[in-house]
C-alpha cells in the first residue's frame, strides 16, 4: 500500500468517523422529536382530564345546596302574617317591590341601592346566609310573563342572594311559608283545600303534616305556634316531627311566640292584642282596640297595629317601654311589614306604601324603582 493510499485510507477513516458523528446525532435528534412528538398527545388528553374533572367539582360544588346556621329562622312571624313582602338580612333587605308587578328586590337598610333580582311575583319571602326562599304567585300579575322558560305561576322556589340558580322546591299553588332549621313550612292548596306540607332545603323529602287552612309561621323554642281555623282556633304547638298539640285553649289568631309569651288577637274580646305566658297560660291585654293588622319588632318592644273604627281608622304605634301610643296616619291599612328600623304598610285600597322610621319617628312614601 503506498503513501497515497495510506492517506486515503486515512482521510475515507476521518471521513467516516464524521459521518458516523452526524449519523448518530440524527438518530438522537429523531429519537428525542419522536418522544416529543407522543408526549403531545398524552399532555393534551391529560388537560383535557383535568378541565373536566375541575369543570365537574365546580358544578357539584356550586349546585350543592349550602345548609344555614342549625336553628335558622327565615323571617319573623310578624312580618309572614302580613305576606312576608319584607325581610331584613345581613344589612340588607329583601322585599317584593309593589312598583314593579311585586317582583324580587334588595335594597340596602337605609333604603338604597335598589337591585332587582328576578322576575316573579313574590309573598312569604325567607332569607338565610345563602338563599332568598319565597312563594310563587306569577298568577296574580298584572303584566304575565311569557317565556317559555316558565312553566310553573305558582309554587315555593330558592334562589341565591345575588339572583342566580333558581330552584324549585313544590310547583303546587302554595300559601304561607317560613324556613326553620333548614326546613321549609309551607301551604299546598290541593284537592280544593289547603294543608301544611315540609321539606328540607334542597326540595326533598317532602312531608304533608295536616289539613287545616291557616297560615304556621311563628317559631320559638324548637316548636312551631298557629291557630286552628277549620275546627277550633285554639293556639296549637307544632314539634318538627309532625306531632301537634294545643298550647293554649283560647279563640285567637296571629299567634307570636317570643320568649315574653305568645301574642296574639283575641277573637273573644273584640280582635283586642293579648299576651299569654307558657306555663300559667295567664293573659293580659295589650292593645284594647280592634285590630286587624299587627307586628312587633324583634326585641318586643314596639308594636304596629292596624285599628278598624270606622271613620276614625287609623294605624298606630304602641311604645311598650313608654307605654306611649303614637298614631302614624289615619285611614285603613294592610300588610305591616317591620325591617331595617322601618314599619312598610299598604294603603288598604291603593296599595301605596308607607315607610315609618320608627327610630327618627319620621313617615315617608316609599317609592321604591319601576321596570
Amino acid at each position: 500500500m503506498d503513501d497515497r493510499t495510506v492517506k486515503d485510507s486515512k482521510n475515507i477513516v476521518k471521513v467516516n468517523s464524521k459521518d458516523n458523528i452526524r449519523n448518530s446525532r440524527t438518530t438522537v435528534s429523531k429519537k428525542e422529536t419522536g418522544k416529543k412528538s407522543s408526549l403531545k398527545p398524552v399532555l393534551i388528553i391529560s388537560v383535557i382530564i383535568l378541565l373536566v374533572a375541575g369543570l365537574l367539582i365546580y358544578n357539584y360544588i356550586s349546585g350543592k345546596v349550602q345548609k344555614s346556621a342549625p336553628g335558622t329562622i327565615g323571617n319573623t312571624a310578624g312580618n309572614l302574617y302580613n305576606g312576608g313582602l319584607f325581610c331584613e338580612n345581613g344589612g340588607k333587605i329583601y322585599f317584593s317591590n309593589p312598583n314593579d308587578d311585586y317582583t324580587l328586590y334588595s335594597m340596602d337598610s337605609s333604603i338604597s341601592n335598589f337591585k332587582k333580582l328576578y322576575n316573579d311575583y313574590v309573598r312569604y319571602i325567607n332569607v338565610d346566609e345563602n338563599y332568598v326562599y319565597y312563594t310563587r304567585q306569577n298568577n296574580k300579575k298584572e303584566n304575565p310573563t311569557k317565556s317559555i322558560f316558565i312553566f310553573f305561576s305558582t309554587g315555593v322556589y330558592r334562589i341565591k342572594k345575588n339572583g342566580s340558580a333558581l330552584a324549585k322546591i313544590s310547583s303546587e299553588p302554595c300559601g304561607s311559608l317560613v324556613l326553620y332549621d333548614n326546613e321549609l313550612y309551607y301551604q299546598v292548596y290541593k284537592n280544593s283545600a289547603l294543608s301544611l306540607y315540609k321539606a328540607d332545603i334542597a326540595g326533598e323529602n317532602e312531608k304533608k303534616l295536616f289539613s287545616d287552612d291557616t297560615p304556621v309561621v311563628s317559631v320559638y323554642n324548637g316548636n312551631l305556634y298557629y291557630s286552628g281555623n277549620l275546627n277550633e282556633s285554639n293556639i296549637h304547638s307544632l314539634k318538627q316531627s309532625g306531632v301537634s298539640s294545643v298550647a293554649v285553649e283560647t279563640k285567637s289568631y296571629m299567634p307570636i311566640a317570643t320568649e315574653e309569651g305568645i301574642f296574639y288577637v283575641s277573637v273573644a274580646d273584640n280582635y283586642n292584642i293579648f299576651l299569654t305566658d307558657y306555663e300559667d297560660k295567664e293573659r293580659k291585654c295589650i292593645v284594647a282596640k280592634p285590630v286587624t293588622w299587627y307586628n312587633i319588632t324583634s326585641d318586643g318592644r314596639y308594636i304596629f297595629y292596624n285599628c278598624d273604627e270606622g271613620d276614625n281608622s287609623a294605624v298606630y304605634m304602641f311604645d311598650r317601654e313608654k307605654n306611649e301610643t303614637e298614631k302614624i296616619r289615619d285611614g285603613n291599612y294592610k300588610w305591616l311589614n317591620v325591617a331595617g328600623g322601618y314599619c312598610f304598610f299598604f294603603d288598604y285600597f291603593t296599595e301605596q306604601v308607607y315607610a315609618y322610621d320608627y327610630t327618627e319617628r319620621q313617615l315617608s312614601v316609599f317609592n321604591p324603582p319601576s321596570k
